[in-house]
């Protein structure tokens, strides 16, 4: 992936497979930090 952004040559099937590998891991990251920002919202108002 670094080779085919610095303009070298790359499979493109390789490259594909990467950019959606890396599109799943940010998707999955942002799913994973909603989900505890809304844990911490739901902390903060309960009462003790």
């Amino acid at each position: 992936m670094a080779n085919f952004a610095g303009g070298g040559s790359a499979d493109l099937h390789t490259v594909m497979l990467q950019m959606e590998e890396a599109s799943v891991s940010v998707k999955t990251v942002t799913a994973v930090r909603d989900k505890l920002l809304e844990a911490y919202s739901e902390i903060m108002r309960t009462q003790v």
